[in-house]
């Protein structure tokens, strides 16, 4: 069969049923491009200039096998094992939870900050001597990091920085050092621990003039969102990453005391969290930083996606 065949047979079996929104109508015909474009190791635009091309029986069912594991709902990502955050090329698994467009955000605001707003007084410290300008080589915290992609973003556009990433899964930093190695990233390092675990103080207490900035997307949506999710997402994805108790506030309001009763010295928090929690949430945080500032950020569907706490 040729290219142009096996993609409308292939469309027409990936092609959703439930149409929510214009992009679905193509989605079917779009992910057999994707995954044929794959099996091919050519882009999309070849495609279209060969698509009278007759494809040879190991490349046909190479394309129908993945096919098949797609109209099982495996998300195309695990099926690829790669997936583009920020720019990047990410190793993807069932390892940890697929990279979101979303999370972007966190990433856009660490790297658009730096260097633009001085951060005055870290949460904990007294005012230091010679401050008033933003630190030139910050150390970023990132906490949950399951693949790395927002801490390799960063890490990969703040080249002076460190950025240090934890996460309590150790397959996950298995998978996150995987990436580091792929993308050659040197200033950052994976450490397996539990939120703000005791034996990260020590390692915080060494943090002077550079500062320290932390980005945090943790599990945050309510288990009862298990019923009206998709397929893909509750059967492949790690549960452990997606869902944290009855609101899905359970390991951020966790973090967010240890924070606050540690007395970690922070410039900047970014926190990615679910819209329908903006109102509990700062509540909750004005409550434990009480001489901070909190300012909240919106995606790019003008819904509310991160908070950040800083002074």
């Amino acid at each position: 069969m040729t290219i142009s065949e096996l993609l409308k047979r292939a469309a027409a079996e990936l092609q959703p049923k439930k149409i929510v929104c214009e992009e679905d109508r193509y989605l079917g015909r779009f992910e057999a491009e994707i995954l044929m474009a794959h099996v091919l190791k050519k882009d999309r635009a070849w495609m279209k200039i060969h698509s009278d091309k007759v494809l040879s029986s190991q490349c046909s069912v190479k394309f129908k096998k993945l096919v098949a594991r797609r109209r099982r709902h495996e998300p195309v990502a695990y099926i690829l094992g790669e997936k583009e955050f920020y720019g990047l090329r990410l190793i993807t698994d069932k390892r940890a939870l697929i990279p979101r467009p979303e999370s972007e955000l966190l990433v856009e605001l660490v790297v658009g900050a730096h260097g633009v707003r001085p951060p005055l007084v870290p949460h904990g410290v007294r005012h230091p001597a010679g401050s008033g300008r933003a630190p030139h080589a910050p150390t970023i915290w990132d906490v949950g990091t399951g693949s790395g992609a927002i801490a390799l973003a960063i890490a990969k556009n703040l080249p002076r920085s460190h950025v240090i990433a934890t996460d309590i899964s150790s397959s996950a930093i298995a998978l996150a050092k995987k990436n580091a190695k792929r993308l050659k990233a040197k200033n950052i390092s994976f450490l397996k621990a539990d939120l703000l675990s005791p034996s990260l103080l020590p390692l915080f207490a060494r943090i002077r003039e550079g500062g320290l900035i932390i980005t945090a997307n943790l599990p945050y949506l309510p288990a009862s969102d298990k019923t009206k999710m998709d397929t893909d997402v509750v059967k492949y994805e790690p549960s452990s990453a997606l869902f944290a108790g009855k609101d899905g506030l359970k390991l951020i309001e966790k973090f967010l005391r240890q924070l606050a009763s540690s007395r970690l010295p922070f410039f900047n928090l970014f926190l990615e969290y679910d819209p329908p929690q903006t109102k509990k949430l700062r509540t909750l945080a004005k409550s434990l930083f009480t001489k901070m500032k909190i300012q909240i950020h919106k995606d790019l569907a003008k819904r509310d996606r991160v908070m950040e706490i800083y002074y």
